[in-house]
């Protein structure tokens, strides 16, 4: 049987439309679809190989899946459940909306812009402010960038919102530096894959943020509260409280507000705004 897609009352009828329009529409009605097949594949085949738990490299073809497939793939099984839990997450750990007014999101690993839907959900066309994902698949950023102007056709972002991919956070071009606005990154299900090097990551972070501005920075980290998928957590949070930040929260909670409970971790890391800086770095 296909996937049951189920309302929720913390979606809002645009983002359901447009999960169907864009996602669940194309997979459930391609000819390969048929007798409970998705794209003729078992849907435990898809998810262990097609998208590899979520961490397959989706910039090749598996088998007759093109990448666009596998992505796609992605965002049917595993991305609306992602989108309810950063919607809770924004939710409850970022309450103050005003905090996203002119602030940079930077999404490590952002996937098919699967924080860029919560943030829409939850901030929408209230304030602006400028996003920049980052992941290694081209294809990734490719269909993440069409979600993103779909979200931009209907309004539902500030028309001042910035929106942007990149493969790699190094490419990044933060323009002149910004005096006081914050910097929000989000990681969510990156440590999920044990190939990460950490303190490149946190030294990823602290340079992003230095590139960024003199502002206070945020880190939400969100992951499935499974114990081994939580490996990498310790050594994460160590690096990034060396690195300047203080963990406020951190905490593992069975989410119900989804199709299914499931067990998350989530964190919130903090850092206060940068008292001190060279002149010659701040660009006016």
């Amino acid at each position: 049987m296909l996937l049951k897609e189920e309302k929720l009352p913390n979606r809002k009828p645009w983002l359901e439309e447009l999960r169907s329009q864009l996602i669940v529409r194309p997979i459930q009605n391609d000819p390969r679809t048929r007798n409970g097949k998705l794209l003729g594949r078992e849907i435990s085949w898809l998810f262990n190989h097609a998208i590899g738990g979520g961490q397959a490299n989706f910039d090749h073809p598996i088998q007759d899946l093109t990448p666009l497939d596998r992505v796609m793939l992605y965002a049917y099984l595993n991305q609306k459940a992602h989108v309810d839990e950063l919607i809770h997450a924004f939710t409850k750990l970022l309450p103050d909306l005003d905090k996203f007014k002119n602030a940079t999101v930077i999404d490590i690993g952002c996937g098919p812009f699967t924080a860029g839907l919560a943030l829409a959900n939850v901030v929408g066309n209230s304030v602006a402010f400028r996003y920049f994902g980052v992941d290694h698949s081209s294809t990734m950023c490719s269909f993440g960038k069409q979600l993103a102007e779909s979200i931009q056709g209907l309004g539902e972002f500030n028309p001042r919102t910035q929106i942007s991919f990149y493969q790699n956070i190094d490419e990044i071009n933060f323009g002149p530096t910004r005096a006081s606005e914050i910097t929000i990154f989000v990681l969510s299900y990156l440590l999920a894959s044990s190939s990460i090097d950490v303190s490149l990551l946190v030294e990823q972070i602290k340079t992003s943020r230095k590139n960024v501005g003199l502002g206070a920075a945020v880190l939400l980290y969100t992951n499935t509260g499974r114990e081994g998928a939580r490996t990498l957590y310790p050594a994460f949070s160590k690096n990034l409280i060396a690195a300047g930040f203080e963990e406020h929260i951190e905490a593992t909670e069975l989410f119900k507000d989804c199709d299914k409970d499931r067990l998350i971790h989530y964190a919130l890391f903090v850092s206060p705004s940068i008292s001190k800086i060279p002149i010659a770095e701040f660009q006016p």
